[in-house]
Order: C-alpha cells, then structure tokens, then sequence
C-alpha cells in the first residue's frame, strides 16, 4: 500500500466487518446442520439431506416427472437473469440512444417494480392473470379456451421477478451504456462500418462488464427472492422457499435448511467465478483524463425499432399491473366488491387534531416511521460501504482480494430467510447481543445489500483508467481527497443506484425482516404481511401504494442530491450558458 494510512485502515476495517456481519452469522447456522436438537454433534441430518432425491432429481429430463428443487431453481435463476439483462439493456439504450419522447416518464417506470414489495406483484398478477384473473375471463369469453391455473408455477414465478429485477439491470446498465466514448464510435465510422457494426464491434463489447454484473445480480436475486415464488410458486417450490418451511414448518429441520443453503450458495459463488472468468484480462476503460466531446453514435434504424417493439409492450404491462395495484386500494374488497371507497387509506393513515397537536390515529403509522428511520439510516452507509469496496478491489492490490470478494457476495447470495435465521442464532447471546433491536436491522440491510454498490461500482471504475488516480496523486493529492475530487463524481450513476436500491430494499425487504422485528421495531413489510394473512388486502394494498408514493419522493430527493455525471464538454456547460456566451461572442465581433 506504500504506506497509505487510508487504504490499510480501510482494507482492515471491512474485513473486520465482513467476518463480524457475514462469516460469523453463516458458520452459526451451519454448524446447527451437524447438531442435534440438544446441540450435540451428529452429521446424519447433513449426510440424509445431501442425498435427499426431492433436491437432484433429474426425472423431469427422462421421464417427465417434476424436477429436483435444485434443478428447478439454477433454471428459473438463468432465465430471469438473461430475460432482465436483455430488458434491462433495452431500456438503458432507449433512454439514452434514441429519441424516444418520454424519457422521463421511462425512467420512472422503469424503477417502479423495484420500489414495490413482491408479494403486491404477485397479488396483482393473480388479479390478473390468475384463474379467476380479469384477463383471463376475457381471454376464456372470447376464445372458449380454459387457461386454468398456468400462472402458478415457474412461469408465474419468472414473469413476477423479471419485472422486479429489471429495473435493478436498468439501474447498473445506464450508467455503463453513457460511459461508452463517442470518440471510439466516431473512429470505427471513420473506418467506414456501418452503425450495425459499429454497435456491435465497438460499443456492445465496452458495455461487457454492466452486461456480466445486470445478469450477475438478476441471477442470485432470482436465486434469493421468496416474496414471489411464496404467492405464485404453488407446488412448485424453490430453494428459498423450500428453506423457509425448513425452518417455521410442521416439521422443523435446521439441518435441512442449512444443506439447501449451502447448495444455493454453490451455484451464486459458480455463477460468479464464470464471470470472473468471462472478463478476466480485458481492459474496457473508456474515461481518461483527455477531453472527449461529440455525440455518441446513432444506432442502426431495425435496432432501435427492435427496442421498441420490446419496451413499449412491457411499459403496458408494467401500467396494466400498477393499474391493479392502484384500484386495489380504493374498492371494498378486491375481487369481489367493486365498490369505490376511501376507508383503507383513511384507517391506515388516519390524522387527527388533538389538544393543539397532530396525532398520528392510523394503524399504520408506527411501522411507517419506524421503517423510514432504519432505511434513510442503512441507505447511505450501504452506499458508502459498498463503493469504498468497489474502490479497493478495482484499484487496489493486496493479499486476499479475491478471497475478500467473494466474502462480499455471499450476504448477497444466501436467501433473506437464511440471514434473517442466521442473524437470530449469531446475535441473540453474548458476545454481540442485538436481537430486538434497530442495529440488527440496520446491518442486516447494510451487509444484505452492500454487494449492488459494489457490483455497480466495480463496473463503472473499470471503465475509469487508472491514469485519472495517478495525476491526483502526482499532484499532491491523498486517496482521501482521490476518491472525493476524482473518482466519486465520475461514479454518479454508481451511487444513485447504490442509495436507490439500498433505500428501497430496506422498504421492501421480507424474508430476513420478518424474522428480525420486534413490537418495538416492527417494518412496513412485516406489517403488511400480517394485514394479507389476517385477510385484509385494502389496508395491505393501500399501505403498499403509500409506501411506492414516499419512496418515488426520496428517490427524486437522492437524485437532486447526487446529480449527473459530467464525462464530455456538452455536460458541463448548461444550455443557457453556452447561449449567453454565444451572444456575448456574436456583440463582441459586432
């Protein structure tokens, strides 16, 4: 480190962190994977799980019958994470690409899935699609064709989580797709290619690193989400469903729970080092310290009405279910009585004057304080974290960063049902005591959600040359004052995504929140999960639009905050500057 006091207490730090929040939760529960009910040692559970046939089966190849769990899930994980990467890059490229006339209004809804709890998706797809859905009755009255229960299953499963987990592929990609030097583009035009080729040869393999990362994360969300396949699995059952009923079912197996873990983490870890493997040895820096104007390239003309045909189909959809989601919370009881009413959002957010003050009467004010004070708490330490760590394995080198990598993204592989279980076992005793309170809550989502920093970080400084360090660092300048003047404001799409998707998370998160609440400390989530189960949907709904309506403020709030990244001379001078300095040139030659 050459005696940089900043990245050795930095590199020490988060290692001491790492261990603490991630390892030490992990070999906790494992080790209950070879104990019995007493504690004692006894490696038959393990050994009988292992070889459990409902895990590997392979029948669905050879006779037709249902696969393995395992099988079933590394599937559904390959194709949510190709079908979001291609979605994901699809909005990215019309956004910035095109001259589509609403590029505002996409961004929005684009991020919308996201800032929405799962099981809202999944209520609203069943509305939809389901077998008594309003789609579906039209489809059965015009056609005379019985769809039956098709949407519960893997199909169900996937299409819910490639609407949730595209906008985080969006997220990544736009910040990799505006990196692209146009001055490159401008060369291979030069060269006489034609914009087909030139997209292909030049720009699409310099967006390699924001393509592996988008599928990367669609991969092991896909491999750790339980809110979607819980309300449209049915009998088709994944890992992390299959691990929650380990856990809380009829029949309690924390060995059980621990093996299928275990096997969830093997196919993320693989996945990574594919990727590793994949980008290992190439360069794709494009941001150097030279000045590089001009506009990017115009894409081919059956591109871009490709991007339409895609985009434009999936932002009705994405409308026609936010549609359910809103009408939801203004009728009486979805489903069955239609009748327009106010009374959901009225006994959920209730506000009264009394004796000079305003008291907070509705039901759902406690979780809603409560759960904006840990998110706006666990957000910017998310992003913080997260991009200190992109910064140190992309432009340090020290012993054991791959080793330390991989630590980063196990928080992120393992199921929110296995952290929140594993969380409970580590922190319930001395010598860290934290269960029932806020700091659970806040590490957990810290830890849980650090890796999106760190994967969005790690693509946009790859295309960052190291030349832009060297002359800060020429000049006087320290790693600190480095990061602050130089590298932070290139990495503006990094952050935003990093706060963006942290902030959200902390909101929507289930899995490891509902085993990590307390009466003192109880999430929006939680909440609304006992709402559904006690039958109560307009109150879930409502809460669940209010919850999207604060969450679409922040977000606006953060990008105010964050602001736009400057790469090339037209970011930097406002449009009504250049104009006033335009006329002033114009008065002087006069």
């Amino acid at each position: 480190m050459k005696g940089d006091a900043f990245t050795v207490g930095s590199i020490i730090l988060l290692i001491a962190l790492v261990g603490v929040f991630v390892f030490y939760p992990i070999i906790s529960m494992f080790a209950g994977s070879f104990q019995d009910f007493d504690g004692s040692f006894n490696p038959d559970g393990f050994i009988r799980n292992i070889q459990d046939p409902a895990i590997w089966s392979l029948d669905c190849v050879i006779g037709g019958a249902r696969c393995g769990v395992a099988w079933r899930t590394l599937f559904l994980a390959v194709m949510t994470a190709s079908a979001s990467t291609l979605l994901g890059l699809a909005f990215a490229l019309v956004a910035t690409r095109t001259g589509f006339p609403a590029k505002k209004g996409l961004r929005l809804l684009t991020v919308l899935p996201i800032i929405t709890p799962p099981f809202v998706i999944g209520l609203a797809l069943t509305m939809m699609l389901g077998r008594s859905g309003l789609v579906t009755g039209w489809i059965e009255a015009l056609t005379g064709i019985e769809l039956g229960r098709w949407l519960y299953g893997l199909t169900g499963i996937w299409i819910a989580q490639v609407l949730s987990f595209t906008p985080i592929s969006f997220l990544v990609l736009i910040g990799v797709v505006e990196g692209v030097s146009p001055s490159m583009e401008e060369a291979s035009q030069t060269l006489r290619a034609g914009r087909w080729r030139t997209f292909r040869k030049v720009s699409l393999p310099l967006m390699a690193p924001g393509l592996a990362n988008a599928f990367l994360i669609g991969f092991i969300e896909s491999m750790a989400d339980f809110g979607n396949p819980l309300v449209l699995g049915g009998s088709h059952g994944v890992l992390s469903t299959e691990i929650f009923f380990a856990v809380v079912g009829a029949q309690t197996d924390p060995s059980r729970a621990a093996v299928l873990a275990i096997i969830l983490l093997t196919f993320t870890l693989s996945a990574f080092m594919l990727q590793r493997v994949w980008l290992a040895g190439r360069n794709f820096a494009t941001v150097t310290g030279k000045g590089d104007s001009g506009k990017h390239a115009a894409l081919p003309g059956p591109l871009v009405a490709l991007l339409y045909a895609i985009v434009v189909p999936w932002i009705i959809f994405t409308l026609a279910v936010y549609g359910m989601i809103i009408f939801g919370g203004f009728v009486t009881t979805w489903g069955l009585d239609h009748t327009l009413t106010l009374e959901h959002y009225a006994r959920g957010f209730s506000v009264e004057w009394r004796e000079g003050a305003l008291a907070w009467t509705g039901v759902a004010w406690d979780s809603f304080w409560t759960t904006m004070e840990i998110a706006l708490i666990a957000a910017p330490l998310t992003a913080a974290v997260g991009l200190l760590t992109a910064y140190l394995i992309v432009r340090q080198n020290f012993f054991g960063r791959n080793a330390f990598e991989f630590a980063l993204m196990m928080s992120f592989a393992i199921p929110g049902t296995v952290i929140g279980i594993s969380y409970i076992m580590a922190f319930n005793l001395p010598p860290i005591e934290m269960t029932g309170t806020a700091l659970i809550l806040i590490a957990c989502f810290v830890f849980r959600n650090m890796p999106v920093g760190v994967r969005g970080g790690v693509a946009a400084m790859s295309q960052l040359d190291k030349s832009l360090d060297e002359a800060s660092i020429t000049l006087g300048a320290g790693s600190p004052r480095t990061i602050r003047r130089v590298i932070l404001p290139l990495l503006r799409p990094a952050i935003m995504a990093a706060l963006v998707y942290s902030f959200v998370r902390a909101i929507t998160s289930i899995s490891a929140v509902i085993f990590l609440v307390s009466a003192k400390y109880n999430m929006a989530t939680a909440y609304i999960v006992g709402l559904v189960e006690n039958g109560e949907y307009g109150i879930a709904i409502a809460y669940s639009s209010v919850l999207i309506l604060v969450m679409i403020t922040v977000i606006g709030g953060f990008q105010l905050l964050v602001g736009e990244r400057r790469l090339r001379r037209e970011n930097a001078v406002s449009r009504p500057a250049a104009k006033k300095r335009a006329q002033s040139s114009l008065e002087a030659k006069a």
